[in-house]
């Protein structure tokens, strides 16, 4: 299986904010993103009524990039287009924050959703758990979460990337190979090094022999294996190698007791330190 066969190119990412400080540490993922994609970025706001003031300016892309050093100070619109993205803002009036995403996504599907998620309830916001996880799921797109209070992989003052370790768990079903090509091309567009790759088994050996682990200079690959609550194994790696991305496939919920307390990804989202990268099966 190679990388042509699991990694789709990402065309379109798409952004929902609600101008929180947590969506401002988002919205630098999801431009980073589309810079290193050479993507179109939609940058998506829900009100119930009326647009906040300003909203035209917000987030406001042209001074982001000129702090980035990609842009003079002085720069027109059309400058950001010469950098290879495109740019769109929707606004959305809308009461439900939740149905409002997901009409927008069936109009205009994305290859790559970022979304702020606050890891526990409270707070007047609405970009909270029981919006931004269901709407990845039913959806089924890629999505970048963002968890609240952490800085994430890329500094929204200066543009620069802090990947270099990052935390893939490993299954047989859903398969994880798609999540190892998925890193992969990740680190490789950003040109970070070094990187060490870190593979979590939660007591599966069988099938290793079949995963592919692409090979270059400064890459390192670890693999560990454990017992018990395979959630409880992700979370214990990732803070134990102070992980700076945790890449995985998902099902979603497929069983009464994930109804119950959420999928794996789920789960480890809730307790992740670090950004998550959520690869649906049905995109493999």
């Amino acid at each position: 299986m190679n990388a042509q066969q699991t990694h789709r190119p990402i065309q379109r990412i798409f952004h929902p904010t609600d101008f929180s400080q947590d969506s401002h540490v988002a919205f630098a993922h999801a431009l980073k993103m589309a810079l290193v994609h050479r993507a179109e970025l939609t940058i998506m706001h829900v009100d119930p009524a009326v647009a906040p003031e300003g909203f035209e300016d917000f987030p406001r892309i042209r001074p982001t990039l000129a702090s980035w050093g990609l842009l003079p100070e002085s720069s027109a619109k059309s400058d950001v287009a010469r950098l290879g993205i495109g740019i769109k803002k929707v606004r959305a009036l809308a009461a439900d924050p939740k149905q409002a995403i997901m009409h927008h996504l069936r109009t205009s599907p994305a290859d790559l959703m970022v979304l702020a998620t606050h890891q526990h309830e409270g707070g007047a916001r609405w970009l909270h758990e029981p919006v931004a996880e269901p709407v990845s799921r039913e959806m089924e797109v890629m999505t970048l979460f963002v968890p609240s209070h952490v800085e994430g992989f890329v500094s929204l003052k200066t543009g620069e990337t802090s990947l270099h370790r990052l935390l893939l768990p490993i299954s047989i079903d859903p398969p994880s190979q798609p999540a190892i090509e998925t890193a992969s091309a990740l680190v490789s567009k950003l040109s970070v090094h070094p990187v060490t790759f870190t593979l979590v088994h939660a007591g599966e050996k069988t099938g290793i022999k079949e995963l592919v682990l692409p090979q270059k200079a400064e890459w390192s690959w670890n693999q560990l294996f454990g017992q018990g609550d395979p959630v409880e194994w992700i979370l214990a790696a990732g803070a134990e190698f102070d992980v700076d991305l945790i890449v995985m496939t998902t099902k979603g919920q497929d069983s009464v007791l994930d109804l119950l307390r959420g999928s794996t990804t789920e789960r480890v989202l809730r307790g992740a330190r670090c950004p998550l990268l959520a690869i649906p099966a049905l995109l493999i």
